[in-house]
């Protein structure tokens, strides 16, 4: 059964689990796979203490910038200090609450990383228009759906303008663009 199929259960759940694990632990390799490169403008959104926040601040350099939105307090301050200690910094951080929109310029991101975290958004339709209107015209996200079927993130892509361009690491990350 795919990924995409019905509900797998414990064993479905246990899987997604472990590539999460293998994700965060290889999160530098996975940025340069999926595109994140030098100069770029970054968007991670649901970004925690920055697994995925301080590697992309490394690969797109003194030229880039990352955006670090959340809506932990504590999380924040972490990445915080994670940042100051490797003498980042191109990370601006932004907390925000649920639900609200993404206070960045209109198309002036590069790529916009959602990795696990759509299951905590309780409003995914506004969360795909804000992604799509902070987003450049040819710009990539990529997900992780974790806790969330591909179909559904696919849908929700669609229905904004963003079109499915691959799966990456054994179809686990999807990764997009955006058309217009």
């Amino acid at each position: 059964m795919s990924r995409s199929g019905k509900h797998l259960g414990f064993l479905f759940h246990l899987d997604e689990m472990r590539f999460k694990i293998w994700l965060d632990g290889n999160s530098l390799a996975c940025l340069k796979e999926i595109g994140i490169r030098e100069g770029q403008t970054v968007l991670d959104i649901g970004c925690g203490s920055g697994t995925f926040t301080i590697p992309s601040a490394t690969l797109v350099g003194e030229t880039g910038i990352i955006y670090a939105l959340d809506i932990d307090d504590k999380s924040l301050e972490k990445l915080r200090s994670k940042a100051e200690k490797a003498g980042l910094k191109n990370i601006r951080i932004l907390h925000t609450s649920a639900n609200e929109k993404i206070k960045i310029d209109d198309n002036s991101i590069d790529h916009v990383l959602l990795i696990d975290v759509l299951q905590e958004v309780s409003n995914k339709d506004l969360l795909f228009e804000e992604v799509k209107k902070v987003l450049r015209t040819g710009g990539i996200l990529t997900v992780f759906p974790m806790h969330i079927t591909d179909d559904e993130v696919i849908k929700l892509a669609k229905e904004n303008d963003i079109e499915l361009l691959s799966r990456k690491f054994d179809d686990r990350l999807l990764v997009f663009t955006k058309n217009n």
